[in-house]
């Protein structure tokens, strides 16, 4: 599970397949925010995109796209949108390489730490329904729990120093063959208190326990599975149809999704730590990801207040314009100029999620064989602004996001 780096936003714009007709965010159901952006009524999307230049920055895009194919072998779906708007979605490839299904725009990835922005805010839904407070302490969910210290903001922001269970579980998981559940993950580490990282709040260190830990209470406070808190609360309100946490039977029901695979078409394996979902384990389409884009932009899943939490940066020790905020890395070019962004790799799946926040820029590409010339952003964004730089991009991957 990874994440983009030296990404530059000025003025940048977006990118997705061809002159179809453009969809727009449709809020249905769940809470809106009388303060959010108006947004751009569809019946004008012609005018619209004339006035951006939407169709010169689809075409553009389009050849980087085809490039991308042909030169670094990308297999997924690529979407981008601007100011509540598709400009430009693609597909490349095969789900199921042995089978020859086609990738389309409902396939469902893994979407690996991109996951890590939906437990946050299935956390922060908690948070506003006062069911728990961002400054409780993991014992007061988990008496037992071996750490002092360690509350729900830390664990956000990777601030807890708690060690990175991908590595201890191999040793205290007894059946390999049997999948390891959130709640047991704790209970190991009460039982067996693998050895901290670092002192609570001592400095920022990117680690999926956290996010583990988030899930199992998200279960403890609303007595639901996650998987089910996220398909009542998430999914079903935004009509993500697509959209599952793993388990053999949800796999099951969801036959168009996506396997990873190794640069050589060769099936990735499924492990004990699959069990284990937050910090991983949603699977989501290309579709999906535009109607949680969307909820994010309009605020129907949590205010704008809750929001800019999330989007506040809380690695001060960090210097530089990248940091960490509540599921979420940034890049913070000035008070008033910010991008959010994530990158995901797990089991040869490698996926980058991108938002200029400034003039809702969306970025977002799923990939399931494993290339991590996905997280190359940058000749998209070269291309959306007219800029000619050519070549595989600048991008980068965040070194302590790599994840077993």
């Amino acid at each position: 599970m990874k994440n983009v780096k030296n990404i530059s936003l000025l003025n940048i714009v977006l990118f997705v397949f061809g002159f179809n007709l453009f969809s727009s965010c449709s809020p249905s159901g769940a809470k809106t925010d009388p303060n959010a952006r108006p947004k751009v009524d569809s019946v004008r999307s012609a005018q619209f995109f004339k006035q951006i230049d939407g169709p010169a920055k689809a075409h553009r895009c389009d050849s980087v796209f085809h490039w991308k194919v042909a030169k670094q072998h990308f297999n997924g779906a690529v979407l981008v949108g601007q100011y509540g708007q598709v400009i430009y979605k693609n597909t490349s490839g095969y789900a199921d390489f042995e089978n020859g299904h086609a990738i389309n725009n409902h396939t469902s990835f893994q979407l690996a730490s991109v996951s890590k922005q939906f437990t946050a805010v299935a956390i922060l839904m908690l948070h506003e329904k006062k069911m728990l407070s961002l400054d409780d302490d993991v014992k007061k969910f988990y008496p037992d729990f071996p750490y002092n210290g360690i509350t729900i903001r830390l664990l956000l922001s990777h601030r807890s120093g708690m060690p990175n269970y991908l590595n201890f579980a191999y040793a205290y998981w007894k059946n390999k063959s049997e999948l390891m559940s959130n709640q047991e993950l704790v209970q190991m580490m009460i039982q067996n208190h693998p050895t901290r990282a670092a002192l609570p709040d001592t400095h920022f260190e990117y680690c999926n326990t956290n996010y583990a830990i988030l899930a199992a209470i998200v279960e403890k406070v609303s007595g639901l599975t996650f998987a089910a808190f996220m398909q009542r609360n998430i999914f079903e309100p935004l009509q993500m149809k697509d959209a599952f946490v793993y388990s053999p039977e949800a796999m099951a029901k969801h036959p168009n999704t996506a396997i990873g695979y190794t640069p050589h078409a060769r099936r990735g394996n499924f492990e004990f730590t699959d069990g284990v979902a937050g910090d991983k384990g949603l699977y989501c389409s290309i579709e999906d990801m535009w109607k949680w884009d969307c909820a994010m932009y309009n605020y129907q899943l949590i205010s704008r207040e809750t929001t800019e939490l999330a989007y506040t940066p809380y690695s001060h020790e960090k210097r530089g314009m990248k940091n960490y905020g509540f599921g979420w890395r940034m890049i913070v070019y000035s008070p008033q100029q910010k991008a959010v962004y994530h990158n995901g790799w797990w089991h040869q799946f490698n996926n980058a999620y991108f938002r200029g926040l400034n003039d809702r820029t969306t970025i977002i590409v799923l990939g399931n064989t494993s290339n991590f010339s996905n997280y190359q952003i940058q000749p998209f964004l070269d291309a959306l602004s007219g800029a000619r730089r050519g070549g595989a991009g600048v991008d980068a991957q965040d070194e302590e996001d790599l994840d077993k």
